[in-house]
């Protein structure tokens, strides 16, 4: 059965209070904010936005990017709980199938912003373009979503208000159809390992194929790299499974304490930390071969350039490679340091170590960028700066996440009561 979930609360003198309506306030808040931006686009166009024909891509696909790299431990605990049969797992498991989903319909919704024809969405999936990285990452991200509702349906249908709520026997009809819901969601739960297939496959599809976006962008200078589509896969394994042990301390330690064993987020723990220095690893060998032994054109140049209009260089070895080493090293040793605060710190890290990544990648290739003149190459560059709109619209997505997370953290059940036959 499912354990009683405990609510935290803040103490002021000697009264205690629930913080969690204010919590909810701020941030239904947010999403009006989001909705006056979101409106404002709609109506006027991507002219409302500070993009321009150089810069095409700006704060939202660093949203979009970051997201989805965040909901990376649902295809890294969906296989090994169904493919490699890692049982006792299968707690956070639920919780990094929330992640996912939250991840990818984060995503879903800044592209339906950040579409010039927002109406169009539907055009990848009727219209086919197979020789697009763009159009294969939309059909991958369309496909996995699915999957993740598939997956999110039987924890969302195991709540006791589908089976044992009062009005159900009150209501006859509403009985039969919570209990058809039940036979489905049972359903769908037996297919766990299709969906761990699917999902392992489509993820590694499309977080390759979003590094390779940059990586064939040869007239974008630096991101011309062909380890990008590894470090993209690495890093989303790395930063999702760190993001999956910090709010697992909130889920199981705080709010379900005693649901999920400390040994067992100790090894989630360990696992993000190993990836993480895999990942510092690969990137350090990645930054070598960009500045001493590629054939691009002024590396230096370019370099020096972003660097006068934004912090590119600190944020590769602050945001990226000391964050990495830090995290990497206490979450593998986090067996060892045993202090839960020290422990949340650090898994949080990774995520601003996510963003940053992101956010190199995209503009370090947009704001400085060849004129691609095959005598005499001359390097551009451009400058971006989000408009309210688009900050508006970040911030409605982000309140999204972060509300559908409060509330499922405070009402799903974790525990499946449901077993294979």
């Amino acid at each position: 059965m499912q354990n009683t979930i405990t609510i935290p609360k803040f103490r002021i003198g000697s009264r205690s209070y629930d913080p969690f309506p204010v919590w909810i306030a701020l941030l239904v808040s947010g999403l009006v904010f989001g909705a006056f931006g979101g409106y404002e686009v709609l109506r006027y166009g991507l002219q409302v936005t500070g993009l321009n024909n150089h810069v095409t891509w700006g704060l939202w696909i660093i949203v979009d990017l970051s997201s989805i790299a965040l909901g990376g431990s649902a295809f890294v605990f969906g296989a090994m709980v169904y493919l490699l049969q890692l049982k006792r797992f299968e707690k956070v498991g639920r919780l990094a199938v929330l992640l996912g989903f939250l991840g990818y319909s984060t995503a879903g919704l800044v592209l339906l912003f950040d579409l010039g024809q927002p109406l169009r969405f539907w055009h990848p999936v009727v219209f086919w373009q197979v020789h697009s990285l763009l159009w294969e990452i939309t059909m991958c991200v369309v496909l996995y979503l699915n999957v993740l509702i598939a997956e999110l349906i039987p924890i969302i249908l195991e709540h006791p208000v589908f089976s044992t709520h009062p009005i159900l026997d009150r209501v006859p009809l509403l009985r039969k159809v919570a209990n058809g819901a039940q036979a489905f969601a049972h359903f769908l739960h037996k297919l766990g390992p299709f969906w761990a297939i699917a999902g392992l496959t489509l993820s590694i599809l499309h977080q390759a194929s979003l590094g390779a976006t940059y990586g064939m962008l040869t007239g974008r200078g630096i991101p011309f790299d062909p380890t990008a589509p590894v470090l993209f896969i690495i890093s989303a394994m790395g930063g999702g499974t760190a993001l999956l042990f910090l709010l697992s301390m909130l889920v199981f330690r705080v709010m379900r304490p005693g649901l999920v064993d400390d040994k067992t987020l100790y090894d989630v723990a360990k696992l993000a930390g190993g990836i993480l220095l895999l990942w510092v690893y690969i990137r350090l060998w990645d930054w070598a071969v960009v500045n001493y032994y590629s054939v691009q054109y002024a590396v230096d140049t370019q370099t020096a350039l972003l660097d006068k209009v934004i912090p590119f260089s600190l944020s590769f070895w602050i945001g990226q490679i000391l964050l990495g080493v830090v995290a990497g090293f206490v979450l593998l040793y986090a067996e060892r340091v045993k202090n839960w605060k020290v422990l949340g710190f650090t898994a949080a890290l990774p995520v601003i170590l996510i963003v940053v990544l992101r956010w190199d990648y995209n503009f370090s290739g947009l704001v400085a960028s060849f004129s691609w003149d095959p005598f005499t190459p001359t390097i551009w560059l451009h400058s971006y700066t989000p408009t309210w709109q688009e900050w508006a619209v970040a911030t409605g997505v982000i309140s999204y996440w972060l509300l559908a997370f409060s509330l499922a953290a405070r009402y799903l059940p974790f525990q499946s009561t449901m077993h294979h036959e």
